[in-house]
């Protein structure tokens, strides 16, 4: 039996959304985890909200990051200045040089761009406990605090950037895009990483898209392969949007026509493709991953992969095509996030 890829039917969809509080309820929502939500206020920082119990806590702002600072854009007007600080190489000097104008970014408009995943290590009611994993543009870089705590502090650059980020087990696990394998333990008073499994063969063409981890406490890996597809209905893209996107297509949707789920062996260091979940759900977006027992869920389809679309193309533009998951009336934007409920 082979896995399927499946859309969210009307049948099984919910008909009121969550009231989240007011002013939270107008943040684009980045993530989800543990069954607390990721958003963004006007100023691009981020805060974690429980939408049921309506706790909230503030993360470090933006300009706690190592390369962000408050300036100014060119007419003057206050904006985040982000220092990129990457030698390139100078052809007419024949040596790399290090290039100090910053990318200058709007200051309501910089979550759009900066923030690429945000992983908790528990749930934010543990307090100093949870630690909240961020991968962060321009490049991939890879910072992390504890509640509480004024800043990000940065994970040296290695081979992290582009990876696809999970927590278990108190250890955050790193997905490359070659199929290799990291664990990094932010317990101790600084970061330690360990490389698992090395680089897979043949695994060059999909995306490597999640790692999930099974109730029963197996790691698993999921390949997506994605392609660009014509609707046969038309998105309504308003004339405003069509200059602030550009050449945007009203019939371009981003469909997923594959996925392969591999089983982590960190015994055999090697993975193991899996060709059905008989007794589980996953269900895949943008952050908030999660594999779900279908006994324990009788709505649930067994075998069935439910997904949304995750490519920050999507999350953070084309806010008017449709998006891969059936919810009515249809949902564009912003893309949909799974989310557990929880009481803490």
């Amino acid at each position: 039996m082979e896995l399927r890829v499946t859309q969210w039917e009307e049948q099984s969809t919910l008909h009121s959304p969550i009231p989240l509080p007011s002013p939270l309820a107008r943040r684009p929502l980045l993530g989800s985890g543990h069954g607390w939500l990721v958003n963004a206020d006007e100023a691009s920082d981020l805060h974690l909200l429980n939408p049921v119990t309506g706790a909230h806590v503030a993360l470090p702002p933006i300009t706690a990051l190592h390369h962000v600072k408050m300036g100014t854009d060119e007419q003057g007007d206050p904006a985040y200045n982000v220092y990129e600080n990457l030698p390139e190489f100078n052809y007419r000097k024949g040596k790399f040089e290090v290039d100090y104008e910053p990318t200058i970014l709007e200051i309501d408009w910089a979550h759009e761009f900066m923030y690429h995943r945000v992983v908790l290590s528990a749930s934010p009611s543990a307090g100093r406990a949870c630690i909240v994993l961020l991968l962060h543009m321009l490049h991939g870089e890879v910072s992390f605090a504890r509640l509480g705590d004024d800043r990000w502090t940065l994970v040296a650059r290695g081979e992290g950037t582009g990876l696809q980020w999970s927590a278990a087990d108190g250890l955050f696990y790193l997905l490359g895009c070659d199929a290799s394998l990291c664990s990094l333990d932010l317990n101790g008073s600084s970061p330690v990483a360990c490389k698992i499994i090395n680089d897979v063969p043949k695994s060059g063409t999909p995306t490597k898209y999640n790692l999930v981890q099974t109730p029963a406490g197996d790691i698993l890996q999921v390949w997506r392969l994605r392609d660009y597809v014509d609707s046969l209905t038309p998105a309504d893209i308003p004339p405003e949007y069509m200059e602030d996107e550009g050449d945007l297509d009203p019939c371009l949707e981003l469909n997923t026509f594959h996925l392969q789920v591999y089983k982590v062996d960190l015994h055999g260091l090697r993975v193991e493709l899996i060709k059905s979940l008989p007794d589980y759900a996953l269900f895949l977006d943008f952050n908030g991953s999660m594999c779900l027992p279908v006994k324990d869920f009788p709505g649930l389809k067994p075998n069935c992969v439910y997904i949304t679309n995750d490519l920050m193309e999507y999350v953070n533009c084309r806010k008017n095509n449709r998006r891969q998951v059936v919810i009515y009336p249809w949902l564009n934007w912003p893309s949909p996030i799974w989310i557990r409920p929880s009481f803490v």
